[in-house]
This record gives structure tokens, C-alpha cells and sequence, in this order.
């Protein structure tokens, strides 16, 4: 069931490693590991796991540093379970609050680790695909000229808080973007209004639909092709 899913498993004790490895490589994962935040750096740059299974604390600094680079390069595509001995409330807020999925201690079983990956996996899969879709209308970004260029043919003006709203979102095609990278400073607070007057104006100059949809607890993606990226 999960032949082609990638958890990337992180921790520094040897044994632990291994045994996470082997259990997840036996239930049908593919398995890479790291025992750093230097080598697992190493393992983003060259690939995006689809799940991370990280320790909070590494030889050579904090699973924090990983999980931001991970949320920083990779967003929501990738999951991340934070696996450590800390318990405490404090750890397990600060976890989520760099972008933890899921956060289990290591009393937690191979088989309760294994059902939380598939879990997740099964949560990443039913949102919007990465892959671009070659049919996808296309749409262009004009930020010189303050301009959505519709797959019509047809320039809608934009705001500043409409283009900070869009370019993130056709940077990256078909990936969920999280709300606070959609604002001008991170502030959220009117999105909802920029998007609904959005709307409204590219349903007014296009046939076409507008090429954002929501992603429940998560934020936007963008649905459609950016023109110059196939």
C-alpha cells in the first residue's frame, strides 16, 4: 500500500534508527535515514521525503532547525511526526508551532508509528496533487505592471495584498500554501476579504475560473499553469 511513499527517519541513537528503519522498510515504506541535522539538510537538498520522522534532539542542534528547513523548502507537501522523550507541554507546543504534524513521544510502539504514517500519508494524498497538470489553463503574473494575465487574454489589476496573496501561490503549483505566507507581514486578518474581492474580479473578466481554490486547514493552492513553467 505505501511501496512508493518516502519517510526520511531521523535520530541519533544507532539501534533506535535502525530498528524504525527496518520496521517501516518491512511494512512497504522506502526508508532513508540521517542521524544529524547536517544530514538531513543533506537529504532535503536532494529529494523530498514524504514523511519526516524526526528527533527533537540531534547531536548537532534541534529537530527545530529541521522541520523549518523542511516547511521552508517543501511546505505542506511534506509530513513531519516529531519522536522524542520530551513530554511536556512546552516541547509539544513548540513542535507544532514549527510545523509538526504529529508529535509522539518514544514510549510509542513500531506499530502505533507505523499507523501514524500511513495516517498522515493518507491526509497528504487526498489534497491537491504536486504534480502540474498539463491541461491546466494558464495564467501569467505580471508584477511589473500590477497584472493577472487571465488564459483569455484579458489584464486584471491587482492590489499589493492580491499579488502577495498570488505569487507564493503560483511559485509553486498544486502545493498547499499556508495562510501566513499569503499576507503582507504574515497578517491574516483580512485574507478572507482580498480573496473574495479576488475573485470577484477575475469571475468579472474571464471565463475561466479563478485558478486558487481553498484547502481546508491549510490555505490556498494554486490550480492552474504559470505561464514560462510548462
Amino acid at each position: 500500500m505505501q511501496g512508493d511513499a518516502h519517510v526520511l527517519v531521523v535520530e541519533d541513537e544507532p539501534a533506535l534508527r535502525g530498528d524504525l528503519a527496518e520496521y517501516l522498510a518491512a511494512r512497504g515504506f522506502r526508508v532513508d535515514q540521517a542521524a544529524s541535522c547536517k544530514e538531513s539538510l543533506g537529504v532535503l537538498d536532494k529529494r523530498r521525503p514524504d514523511i519526516i520522522l524526526l528527533d527533537l534532539s540531534l547531536p548537532d542542534g534541534s529537530g527545530f532547525t529541521v522541520a523549518a528547513a523542511a516547511r521552508q523548502k517543501y511546505d505542506l507537501a511534506v509530513g513531519i511526526i516529531m519522536l522524542t522523550a520530551f513530554s511536556d507541554e512546552a516541547h509539544r507546543l513548540a513542535g507544532l508551532s514549527v510545523g509538526a504534524d504529529i508529535y509522539l513521544v518514544k514510549t510509542a510502539s513500531l506499530r502505533e508509528i507505523d499507523a501514524c504514517c500511513r495516517n498522515l500519508m493518507r491526509r497528504l494524498r487526498s489534497s491537491p496533487s504536486s504534480s502540474a497538470d498539463p491541461t491546466a489553463p494558464v495564467w501569467d503574473l505580471d508584477e511589473a505592471h500590477w497584472q493577472l494575465m487571465t488564459p483569455d487574454g484579458v489584464a486584471v489589476s491587482l492590489t499589493g495584498t492580491e499579488i502577495a496573496f498570488l505569487k507564493p501561490l503560483m511559485d509553486a503549483p498544486n502545493t498547499p500554501q499556508e495562510r501566513s505566507r499569503l499576507s503582507p507581514r504574515g497578517d491574516t486578518r483580512n485574507l478572507d476579504a482580498v480573496v473574495q474581492r479576488l475573485r470577484r474580479k477575475v469571475e468579472a473578466a474571464s471565463a475561466h475560473p479563478p485558478p486558487f481554490k481553498t484547502v481546508y486547514g491549510s490555505g490556498y493552492v494554486f490550480t492552474g499553469r504559470r505561464k514560462g513553467t510548462g
